[in-house]
């Protein structure tokens, strides 16, 4: 028998609602990575418009962790424990395509904003609609795709957050010079400042994609595992039975759940600082921010989720699990010493390079981490699997890293680089606990696959 359920594979009309069987599913997940871009775009904007705002709404150090961090992600992982439910059990496509369009409204909402607490509410609504894309995403790979390809898919996915990030680097920072050029008196004269005008630019698009799922996308069967294929589990599990799922019957799901926390307390720690490193400490502007972060950022993260889907091609159906487990912990390890020596070099240009390191080992980790919950979780929990997971990261991570930076650079008195030094020991040290997690996890996987079969 199978180290983990193996999915049935209906009529493939059913399972792929269009003409072509090869070309549609590849379309869905191009568009979907689209959307996880975009998504990431609208999320880290903030990362190259954090001088202007602080300057233009008085702000604290500590104020511009939370808008990045704890309120954003708070929003974020509490508003995706309630819409995984409606992942498990009502029309994906359907779902996808509303929230692109609040998170679409709610961004250019921020460039109306004009004082802390409208950012922040604006800022929220954002981040509760983009709860739903990941765990609604996922769930139709695994419908759509066997083992093997949904971990490729998942790892195109994944490219998202290094995409959207580097656009918002680059196009950000291109925007908001472009803003104080020739259209910054037409903005003055209207009561606009030109990081406004970015959050507006950057929102719009969003509306273009939600038509693009709601009108092309087709909602597919949901697959059911042949372990869990009876009919008594054809009815909506509870909450109860997704934990006991996670926790006692897969055992490695809580190391890896808290290896993939800390994993993510490095991403969001450097998304929301290095651009902020390079201007305070390097001194250059944020357009140039922008073009030399945006290509490291981009290069390393598509290559190191182009790494991990490679990776995933060197598995069979029954060693999926443990190996993509093993992937991560290894690239996270490799990550140490990059995230460490990353901020406190003297040279820009190295940074920038050490920069792009961290992003290809974080993104190997994050190109395969839904993997082990889309092959390991029943259909009917798989929702609601991944929000948590979702949940734990941002509430977490997401929380944690950016203001523990800001929190750290302040205690050390803005001295010369103290903002390197908050960002290599917050980072260092998130990075290492992640390696030693995924290990443990990956250790743990034998006795969780006994259990499954059982």
């Amino acid at each position: 028998m199978s180290a983990y359920p193996t999915l049935t594979q209906p009529d493939e009309n059913a399972a792929r609602p269009a003409p072509d069987a090869v070309r549609y599913p590849v379309y869905v997940v191009l568009l979907f990575f689209t959307c996880f871009a975009f998504s990431y775009l609208d999320r880290q904007i903030v990362s190259i418009l954090v001088q202007p705002i602080k300057q233009s709404l008085s702000l604290t150090d500590t104020q511009i962790g939370l808008l990045q961090g704890l309120s954003f992600t708070m929003c974020y992982a509490t508003a995706g424990v309630f819409v995984a439910r409606l992942v498990d059990r009502t029309n994906r496509v359907r779902l996808i395509a509303a929230c692109i369009a609040i998170w679409a409204v709610s961004t250019m909402a921020c460039g109306f904003a004009s004082s802390f607490s409208e950012l922040l509410i604006a800022r929220a609504g954002t981040a509760i609609a983009e709860a739903g894309l990941s765990p609604a995403a996922l769930s139709i790979f695994s419908d759509i795709f066997p083992p093997r390809r949904v971990a490729r898919a998942s790892s195109v996915f994944m490219l998202g957050p290094y995409v959207g990030g580097g656009v918002a680097l680059f196009g950000g920072g291109m925007l908001l010079s472009a803003a104080h050029g020739d259209n910054s008196a037409w903005l003055a004269a209207h009561g606009f400042e030109p990081w406004q005008m970015v959050f507006v630019a950057v929102g719009l698009p969003g509306l273009v994609l939600a038509a693009l799922v709601a009108f092309s996308v087709r909602e597919p069967v949901r697959l059911e595992t042949l372990h869990h294929a009876t009919k008594a589990e054809d009815a909506m599990p509870s909450l109860r039975h997704v934990i006991v799922e996670l926790f006692v019957r897969n055992r490695f799901c809580l190391a890896y759940f808290a290896a993939y926390v800390a994993l993510i307390t490095v991403f969001y720690s450097h998304s929301a600082w290095f651009p902020t490193l390079l201007m305070r400490h390097f001194h250059l502007a944020p357009k140039t921010v922008g073009q030399l972060a945006a290509p490291a950022y981009m290069i390393g993260g598509t290559l190191g989720v182009a790494c991990a889907g490679m990776l995933a091609t060197r598995v069979t159906d029954e060693s999926t699990l443990r190996r993509v487990l093993g992937f991560s912990g290894g690239a996270v390890a490799a990550l140490v010493p990059a995230a460490i020596a990353m901020p406190l070099v003297a040279d820009s240009s190295v940074a920038v390079v050490l920069y792009g390191t961290c992003a290809f080992a974080a993104s190997i980790a994050m190109g395969l981490a839904p993997v082990p919950l889309q092959i390991a979780v029943p259909n009917r929990m798989r929702g609601r699997s991944l929000a948590l997971l979702v949940f734990m990261t941002n509430a977490i991570s997401g929380g944690v890293g950016p203001l523990a930076v800001g929190f750290l650079n302040e205690r050390l008195g803005h001295t010369d680089n103290s903002l390197g030094v908050a960002l290599a020991v917050t980072g260092g040290v998130a990075a290492l606990i992640g390696a030693a997690l995924y290990l443990l996890a990956m250790r743990r996987v034998p006795v969780a696959q006994t259990m499954t079969v059982a």
